[in-house]
């Protein structure tokens, strides 16, 4: 029995591995990395991929600002820039800029160029807080200067002794100042 559920375990293993990298390797043919060649529109860019230019449309946006819009995409997207472009499922792709992997369509609606049509497009508008604690603003520091033991902060701050300031401060000639 000991035997028959490690080769299970085993099998289980393998069967894993294999469908891991079936996934991976579906994954990676859809997306590719290809080069800008131009800028054409608001919504149009032309690449090249494997050798033949290729006009594509920028997915899952509505553009409402055409003349920005344009002028975003020929700053961000510059001729010979590597981009990595994902079918979105209409025939349009997901752009992203090498090698910052700026999402160049969630650009768009964050500059307020377009407007997102797909989900996961629009940009995430919460605030990541991490709570620290309560402040208390009326406890009080203790002040270093003061002669009271009691509120002294015992880091060494106090005053040095008169000889080792008067020895440091002699005159040459052996002379201390008056």
């Amino acid at each position: 029995m000991l035997v028959s559920a490690t080769r299970n375990e085993s099998m289980h293993k393998l069967l894993s591995t294999y469908f891991i990298l079936f996934l991976f390797a579906s994954v990676s043919a859809e997306a590719a990395m290809v080069r800008v060649v131009s800028v054409d529109d608001a919504r149009t860019i032309t690449i090249e991929r494997n050798g033949a230019r290729e006009s594509i449309h920028i997915g899952g946006v509505a553009i409402s600002d055409e003349l920005r819009a344009h002028e975003l995409l020929r700053w961000t997207l510059q001729p010979s820039s590597w981009v990595l472009v994902e079918p979105a499922g209409d025939g349009t792709f997901l752009v992203y800029r090498s090698p910052d992997a700026l999402f160049i369509n969630r650009e768009l609606v964050l500059r307020g160029y377009a407007r997102a049509t797909l989900a996961g497009i629009e940009p995430d508008h919460t605030l990541a807080v991490t709570y620290l604690g309560d402040l208390i603003p009326t406890a009080r520091r203790a002040d270093p200067r003061t002669k009271d033991p009691a509120r002294r902060t015992g880091s060494g701050t106090g005053p040095r002794s008169t000889r080792a300031r008067s020895a440091r401060t002699a005159r040459p000639g052996g002379h201390a100042p008056d």
